[in-house]
């Protein structure tokens, strides 16, 4: 049992966690709009977010992303245009940009891999997402909000898949952390509502389904109606299936 993975303290459904849930929301939405970008095509204003202990790897967003130099961005209003505040997470190695999947596919691709190797890292995984998806592991550090996971978590899992596709699992948590928040800062730019779920949320709670589904728990037929109903490509877990797929998290 990893008792720094349990929110049992922390009610999904009391009023007080929701708005400690937007504040922290519109906190790194406002960071992220803040950011400067070169506004060149192929340039990029770095910004770091992550840096391993011994320097090796770095984890950020690049900015401005690819949908600020194109008009065919659907926003909330019905119009079309380029998304001002797109960024572009990356890894670097050893000084080097790594060329680094960020789609749905290869993020399903490792939760698979993952479940063929550990049982227990699967579920740790699993709760991780489903508390990145609240921001629970969200601390100011340096007047900047910034993701911590627990470390318990971070050293089983590294212990176990030191390395997946060429980076530490602790880096690619950091990595699906740059996408979450660049999701989060894309919409609200389109004036959509972050806070209904839209963004972090639905796609951290979707990736906490397809883990419950790996661990026999989910239902794969949900999972696929979902996907098919908009906003397409999300499902996010119910609470009663994450209750049963991650008892660690002791939801209440």
């Amino acid at each position: 049992m990893m008792e720094s993975l349990a929110i049992e303290d922390k009610i999904i459904r009391n009023k007080a966690f929701k708005a400690l849930v937007r504040s922290k929301k519109e906190w790194l939405i406002k960071y992220g709009k803040s950011l400067s970008g070169k506004t060149v095509k192929d340039t990029y204003d770095y910004h770091l977010m992550w840096e391993s202990i011994d320097g090796r790897c770095k984890v950020g967003v690049g900015k401005f992303g690819k949908e600020y130099y194109v008009n065919t961005i659907s926003w909330k209003n019905g119009t079309k245009g380029n998304n001002p505040n797109d960024m572009r997470p990356f890894v670097c190695i050893d000084g080097e940009m790594r060329e680094f999947d960020s789609s749905f596919d290869h993020i399903f691709h490792f939760f698979q891999d993952v479940s063929k190797i550990d049982d227990k890292a699967l579920e740790v995984l699993g709760c991780l997402m489903y508390r990145n998806a609240f921001l629970i592991d969200h601390k100011e550090i340096n007047g900047i909000l910034t993701y911590c996971p627990p470390q318990e978590a971070i050293n089983y899992l590294n212990a176990v898949i030191p390395i997946y596709d060429g980076i530490s699992i602790e880096a690619y948590l950091h990595y699906m952390e740059a996408i979450a928040w660049n999701e989060d800062v894309k919409y609200d730019t389109l004036g959509y509502d972050v806070h209904s779920g839209i963004g972090r949320q639905n796609n951290m709670l979707t990736y906490a389904h397809i883990i419950s589904i790996f661990m026999g728990v989910g239902s794969i037929a949900k999972l696929c109606s979902q996907f098919s109903r908009p906003p397409i490509g999300v499902s996010a877990i119910p609470q009663s299936v994450a209750k049963e797929a991650f008892p660690w998290l002791k939801i209440r």
